[in-house]
């Protein structure tokens, strides 16, 4: 019996050892052919551009009374093109905001790729857009001048201490004076009128931008072309299984061991079987025995009160 199943044990561990080691890969096809005289097992994978090839070739195996042992692989490149619209945002630093200068800083088209896509996009006018990035309070000196005429000296008091311009009021900073009119008095000529020129001014405070940042989208079309997957082709040659002598007399010798092993067990059943009937015979016979003696014993007793 023991030689019987180590046959079975030894196939059913090379099916899961083969189970195993193949179970990662799945085929996608399976044919099997005779093609010119020649029989062949062709395997077909779908697989990850980084897989490795060589993990999907198998040992030599058995398939319906023939052994197939690998012949070659062929490998196919599976390509994938799309094209899709993309938008990408560039921002820029100017000292101005006038357009000239914005337009200097912005380049007409950027190139575009972002590992898989690639393409040219180009500036849209349409989405330009310029702020300040920053403000910076600044001065500037705000100034008048006031004539003052026809007075008759030039004392200061005739000249307005502030004046007003743009809406600002501004502190008398200087004044000049030049004679309008003269008098004679005792043959000697003499200033009889005054101008003032006076001079009123002041700082002035606004806030400046520092710089600017512009904004602007380019768009385009952008294409994507790479290998998407691998199918790779395995053919195996199959040679067919011929038993040899020596197996079909380990056969015969295996049917004759079975044959011999049934004897032994038919003998081996009629013995207990006879023993068993022993058995129960004996065991019978005792039973008899001793109801025998039991009903003699009772029968003596019987007689001989009557004799009393």
């Amino acid at each position: 019996m023991k030689k019987r199943l180590m046959p079975c044990i030894v196939l059913i561990f090379a099916i899961m050892c083969s189970f195993s080691a193949y179970a990662m890969e799945v085929p996608t096809e399976t044919v099997v052919q005779n093609l010119n005289g020649v029989q062949q097992y062709i395997k077909t994978f779908t697989v990850s551009p980084d897989a490795d090839p060589q993990e999907l070739i198998e040992e030599p195996f058995e398939y319906e009374g023939f052994t197939y042992k690998y012949a070659s692989i062929i490998k196919a490149e599976n390509e994938y093109a799309d094209e899709m619209q993309q938008t990408q945002t560039m921002t820029v630093e100017t000292a101005k905001k006038d357009l000239s200068a914005v337009l200097d800083a912005l380049p007409v088209s950027v190139e575009y790729d972002d590992g898989r896509y690639s393409g040219t996009l180009y500036l849209d006018h349409s989405t330009i857009e310029t702020v300040a990035s920053g403000y910076a309070t600044r001065s500037y000196t705000v100034s008048t001048t006031k004539e003052y005429g026809n007075l008759d000296s030039n004392d200061m008091s005739y000249v307005p201490s502030t004046a007003v311009k743009d809406g600002k009021t501004l502190p008398l900073v200087n004044v000049e004076w030049a004679i309008q009119g003269s008098a004679l008095v005792d043959d000697v000529l003499v200033p009889s009128t005054y101008k003032a020129i006076a001079t009123y001014s002041d700082k002035a405070y606004y806030s400046a931008a520092t710089g600017y940042v512009t904004t602007a989208d380019y768009i385009g079309t952008v294409e994507c072309e790479e290998i998407s997957s691998i199918t790779y082709t395995v053919t195996y040659v199959g040679e067919e299984i011929k038993p040899a002598e020596d197996e079909i007399t380990r056969a015969n010798e295996s049917i004759e061991a079975g044959t011999e092993d049934s004897g032994l067990i038919a003998q081996g059943v009629w013995l207990y079987v006879v023993a068993g009937l022993l058995i129960v015979a004996l065991a019978g016979a005792a039973i008899y025995f001793f109801r025998y003696r039991k009903s003699n014993g009772s029968a003596s007793k019987r007689g001989v009160s009557r004799k009393e």
